[in-house]
């Protein structure tokens, strides 16, 4: 998931070891060519930490990891770059040789939708999800949600792996192919059928009668407290929508049918802080549990989910020095796992070793085990070398924002800089309505400055501990509502 930098996205090129001559690094561009695009060049290098070290007769800061960086601004054409490293009386050196091309970026390509010749009618597969565009980036297209299997659209074009399907008379959108079969009847609107809402113990439920399956979207909104679930195909035919016992965090639903074919179903909460909910089918019958507050927010009384990222035959991204952010993720989450454990709090990690479960399994961890929070930790990979990049926090949707932003201000206190608080994030942990959740993206492993803190075990326990601060200044403002 990580951006890599051209010169630091590569495989370390190592110099054949001789006797009495220091350590020599370089990065280089991973393609097999010298020839880059732009006049700006960061090069990085590993030396013996303690040795010095000089990037075209400049001297270098070499960081207690052993890198070392410059910026070359490069002249079109040919350039040669001398790097050489001294450590007592022992030296090395190697040319660096960069050809220079001017050339015009590509613009981002615009994808268009092929017709189908006709009207394809398919059946989702488990697992389907629907997107809002055609587009597509390293994290995939921008999800609109997941609606699960058995549920019949007609596919009136395609893009590349995408079915662009009909939501209704004028709503459009975007369906995987390898979650679709041909089949069924196509789309069409019915009726909905009876509605009722019930306290089943730990959440609250929404049943609503239907005909046949329907897709569905599902939005969240914080000010005030609302959950949205729109379902496309519908027309409201529910008269009523009986209440059989005390509900514990819906206070009302309301049915509104925003289009001739749309109808959406506005649950407003009783708090502030949704604890996330879950929409499914049961046969025709679509099911909304919304989870009620924990009864203790102590967090000895709380289940917490923690996810170190990639793992196994996933490094992630790599320092200049060698070091893996699997491992780095790891340690911090197992960091972060003692000191609340301490605390009292029943802990649930997704990966406590070198392994590298899949997305969907380390989801099933969490939503198996009945997480009440989650938090997957990565360290990111991008921009200037030479410069600290910070820290930042991702979160998908809008209810989520508020741990998003405990953690991000817990973070900063590191006195580090801000990469920024990012919603929308297409993440796929970021993903699950079940529980809030956020991820943190605590430093570069690129960045030169930032790699020396994480090589640190005791900043890596800082880290978590600031982590560990941001959930439970988090618990503390929801205590005060």
């Amino acid at each position: 998931m990580k951006k890599y930098l051209i010169a630091l996205t590569a495989i370390a090129i190592a110099v054949t070891a001789v006797a009495g001559k220091p350590r020599l690094d370089l990065y280089r561009d991973e393609q097999p060519t010298d020839t880059v695009y732009s006049s700006t060049y960061y090069l990085v290098a590993v030396t013996t930490p303690g040795a010095q070290a000089w990037i075209k007769n400049q001297p270098c800061k070499v960081y207690k990891t052993g890198s070392f960086g410059a910026e070359i601004k490069l002249n079109e054409g040919e350039n040669f770059i001398p790097v050489r490293v001294q450590d007592g009386k022992n030296k090395a050196q190697r040319d660096v040789r960069l050809v220079y091309v001017k050339r015009q970026r590509d613009s981002n390509p615009i994808l268009e939708d092929t017709p189908l010749p006709a009207p394809l009618n398919v059946v989702t597969l488990n697992g389907a999800y629907l997107q809002n565009g055609n587009g597509n980036d390293r994290l995939g297209g921008s999800k609109m949600g997941y609606i699960g299997g058995d549920i019949p659209l007609t596919a009136v074009a395609e893009c590349g792996d995408l079915y662009r399907v009909a939501l209704g008379s004028s709503r459009y959108a975007y369906l995987p192919k390898e979650y679709a079969t041909e089949g069924g009847d196509g789309s069409m609107t019915v009726n909905t059928s009876s509605a009722s809402i019930s306290n089943i113990g730990r959440a609250d439920r929404i049943s609503l009668s239907l005909p046949r399956r329907l897709p569905f979207s599902y939005t969240t909104e914080i000010d005030p407290s609302e959950i949205k679930i729109r379902l496309y195909g519908a027309t409201n035919n529910s008269n009523w929508i009986t209440q059989r016992n005390a509900l514990g965090m819906i206070d009302f639903v309301d049915f509104r049918q925003e289009d001739s074919d749309m109808l959406t179903i506005v649950i407003r909460l009783k708090e502030k802080y949704a604890w996330g909910y879950s929409v499914n089918y049961v046969g025709n019958n679509l099911v909304i549990d919304v989870r009620h507050r924990p009864a203790s927010l102590d967090v000895k009384d709380l289940v917490i989910g923690l996810d170190a990222g990639h793992g196994g035959e996933f490094p992630g991204a790599v320092s200049p020095s060698g070091l893996t952010e699997k491992e780095v993720n790891l340690d911090i989450v197992l960091k972060a796992k003692s000191m609340l454990e301490e605390m009292g709090a029943t802990v649930v990690l997704t990966r406590d070793s070198d392994t590298g479960p899949s997305m969907t399994e380390r989801k099933r961890t969490w939503r198996e085990a009945n997480v009440d929070i989650a938090i997957s930790v990565h360290n990111n990979a991008s921009g200037n070398p030479l410069e600290p990049m910070g820290t930042s926090v991702y979160y998908k949707h809008l209810s989520n924002r508020p741990l998003a932003t405990a953690l991000h201000d817990s973070m900063l206190d590191l006195g580090v800089a801000d990469y920024g608080l990012t919603g929308n994030f297409n993440f796929s942990l970021n993903g699950p309505t079940e529980y809030p959740n956020a991820l943190v993206e605590c430093l570069f492993m690129s960045s030169l400055p930032e790699e020396e803190l994480l090589a640190d075990d005791e900043y890596r326990a800082k880290i978590a501990k600031h982590i560990v601060t941001g959930l439970l200044n988090y618990l503390s403002v929801v205590k005060s509502q």
